[in-house]
């Protein structure tokens, strides 16, 4: 394993902090902070990440900048992609550039140029071009969205202008 030093390869077991290599392999254990060209996780999980190609299978990851992500059975902070695949997994926020597949996993926001969906959950979805099969549920459009949003700031806005009335009282 190399911590904050290049390397051809790595295959962590247990804890590592900073990891800078061309490939890493993540078998039932974590590290901070990968950065790689290709990461392959089994049942572990990494704080955050920033790689062209990630495979991750029944692990997670907190934060990730990635070119292409593919996750079965795990778990996702915040992403940001050109192409995402899921299976089975879970995923908070979702900001593909290109392509989102989702297959039975649940997600909080989605972003994506094109999303595919069957079998999942959706909490708020933006994408022009959206194909979903069998059983799909999308708790906000773009419109909701919008609209959720335009009432959030004017809550905020209100809030503001309560407080600093309070102030020069």
């Amino acid at each position: 394993m190399s911590e904050t030093g290049e390397s051809g390869g790595d295959e962590i077991r247990g804890d590592a902090g900073d990891v800078t290599a061309h490939a890493v392999t993540i078998r039932q254990g974590g590290a901070r902070s990968v950065t790689a060209r290709a990461v392959t996780i089994r049942q572990g999980g990494i704080g955050r990440l920033d790689a062209a190609d990630v495979e991750i299978v029944q692990g997670g990851v907190g934060l990730a900048t990635v070119g292409s992500l593919h996750v079965t059975a795990g778990l996702t902070g915040p992403v940001l992609a050109d192409t995402v695949v899921l299976e089975q997994s879970m995923a908070k926020v979702i900001a593909a550039r290109e392509r989102v597949e989702m297959d039975q996993p649940a997600g909080g926001i989605v972003v994506g140029g094109t999303v595919h969906v069957r079998d999942s959950v959706i909490g708020m979805l933006v994408t022009p071009r959206f194909e979903g099969r069998e059983g799909v549920r999308v708790l906000m459009g773009p419109q909701a969205a919008f609209a959720f949003g335009i009432g959030v700031a004017a809550v905020l806005y209100l809030v503001g202008l309560w407080h600093r009335s309070g102030e020069s009282s």
